[in-house]
């Protein structure tokens, strides 16, 4: 799922599952225990609903909703839009709907370009690597408890990340997770600078394994024609 430009979120989709990790050999950030539980917690979920606010403008830019069947498929709908261009797509194991650069798409198990996931072959959103943390490549890090929330904060080396955002000249990255005081991650934002503009994105993690169904947002939006 991708919309060209700005996304700070994108920046994370861009590098999974190349760069995004977790321990290993490289020292973790302070705060890092923090994020590695709810990476965890996160990729464990039977169902959730993630919304990226745009900071900029207070409008929800994208959505991204999966719960898994009892075969353990995946069933996933996203939808995202930047100024006039829009993404949507649904995907419940057996075909998978798309609308991506105006035009619409329909692929069914068994064709060439269709993707099946599943609780073991994550989508990549419905992973951990929704989360970004790259330890290798963190230059600043800054933890503070406040009114019974714990803020993590991160900026980021570019150069070690490796990775950088279609149409955009990355300057900077930086991240922040906030927590309650026992670890329940409440939210975190993405933030991308570049020389003339800076793109913020708040991303919440809603209807944790209480999904209902999944929306097929291709057609909700009237876009399968």
């Amino acid at each position: 799922m991708r919309i060209k430009t700005l996304m700070a979120a994108l920046l994370a989709a861009a590098m999974v599952p190349a760069v995004l990790t977790g321990c290993g050999s490289v020292k973790d950030a302070e705060g890092a225990d923090l994020i590695l539980d709810a990476r965890k917690e996160y990729a464990q979920l039977d169902s959730a609903k993630v919304i990226m606010t745009n900071l900029g403008t207070g409008e929800v830019d994208q959505e991204f909703t999966f719960k898994y069947d009892e075969k353990d498929v995946c069933v996933f709908s996203y939808y995202g839009k930047n100024g006039d261009d829009v993404y949507a797509q649904f995907n419940n194991g057996v075909e998978d709907m798309k609308y991506e650069n105006g035009e619409y798409s329909h692929t069914v198990r068994g064709d060439r370009a269709f993707n099946q996931y599943t609780r073991s072959a994550k989508h990549p959103q419905a992973d951990e690597g929704l989360l970004v943390y790259t330890p290798q490549a963190v230059k600043k890090a800054e933890k503070t408890e406040k009114d019974g929330e714990i803020s993590v904060k991160y900026e980021y080396d570019l150069k070690k990340l490796g990775a950088d955002i279609e149409g955009v000249k990355a300057t900077g990255f930086e991240t922040e997770y906030r927590f309650t005081d026992g670890g329940e991650l409440l939210w975190f934002t993405e933030t991308t600078y570049s020389k003339d503009e800076t793109y913020s994105y708040k991303i919440e993690i809603t209807e944790r394994n209480s999904v209902d169904k999944v929306e097929n947002t291709v057609k909700a939006h009237g876009l399968d024609k």
